[in-house]
């Protein structure tokens, strides 16, 4: 995958990403200068420790409530994103799906609704799951 393609804000967008292909993805997002994150999801995690952890992993203000609007909002504040776009990779994605399928549901909608938003002002914001669950495309070749 080019860093050429990973700049498209156009084509940024939340995906499947086999893991065969995360380093060599993580490597162009760095030579893109995108801010790149990696959040691991253990069994039996919840939403709401989800939401914790989003925050801080992307380094998120104190005023971060740990829900999904702050969430929204936070992702959409460019105050609050560091580099020229994020690149993030969530693994373990298939715990939270089991184990709180509705905050699962809930997660995808506003990285789909945040990224829509960033897309408009031509930031690139990818997030990229491990598994193939839930409504997630799997990412194309470039």
């Amino acid at each position: 995958m080019s860093e050429k393609f990973i700049r498209r804000a156009d084509q940024a967008a939340v995906y499947y990403l086999p893991a065969a292909r995360l380093d060599a993805l993580a490597a162009a997002a760095k030579k893109a200068r995108l801010h790149t994150a990696l959040l691991e999801i253990p069994r039996d995690m919840k939403s709401g420790e989800l939401l914790q952890r989003l925050g801080e992993t992307l380094h998120f203000p104190d005023w971060y409530g740990a829900n999904f609007d702050a969430l929204h909002d936070c992702l959409t504040d460019p105050d609050c994103l560091p580099g020229k776009g994020i690149m993030l990779f969530i693994v373990g994605s298939a715990n939270l799906h089991r184990s709180d399928p509705n905050g699962f549901s809930t997660l995808i909608e506003v990285f789909k609704a945040a990224g829509n938003e960033l897309r408009e002002n031509g930031t690139p914001f990818w997030v990229l799951f491990d598994s193939k669950t839930g409504s997630i495309s799997e990412l194309p070749l470039a």
